[in-house]
């Protein structure tokens, strides 16, 4: 579908015997199809697998909320702390330590894919640590032409 050196194609890759292939693909619905501007492979986004990042760039069209007064403050995980060998030993010990305190049985889908994801969550802030991103203009703000 879209045209790419095959670095960006191949999703997969044994060095050893020099085999490679398109085996992880971007599934999403049919009414967002149309929004797909472009779907490629990230090398150097893998974690000890042999597998690359599959992203897709997608433009939704849809009004931003007005925000009135201070901007929102923004804290996100330090994720890239995982690639150093220790941090991501202290991440695999405090996810199985998170992930025992999750009841076996929690009864519905959705409380239990809260606590999963928290508990993924925590254990990243607790291992990896948080930080603030240095946040662009928005659109809205910055006098664009597409006010």
């Amino acid at each position: 579908m879209f045209k790419h050196k095959g670095a960006h194609q191949y999703t997969w890759y044994q060095d050893t015997l020099g085999q490679r292939s398109m085996i992880n693909l971007v599934v999403m619905s049919s009414d967002l199809r149309p929004h797909v501007l472009d779907t490629r492979v990230k090398k150097g986004a893998e974690l000890s697998t042999n597998h690359h990042l599959v992203v897709s760039w997608i433009r939704l069209r849809r009004r931003m909320p007005d925000r009135l007064g201070r901007p929102k403050h923004i804290v996100r995980v330090c994720w890239e702390r995982l690639a150093d060998p220790s941090v991501g030993g202290v991440f695999n010990s405090h996810l199985r330590e998170s992930f025992n305190q999750i009841p076996r049985e929690v009864g519905d889908i959705e409380s239990e894919w809260t606590m999963f994801s928290s508990s993924i969550v925590d254990a990243a802030i607790r291992s990896c640590g948080r930080k603030v991103p240095v946040v662009a203009a928005i659109p809205e703000h910055s006098g664009g032409h597409w006010k």
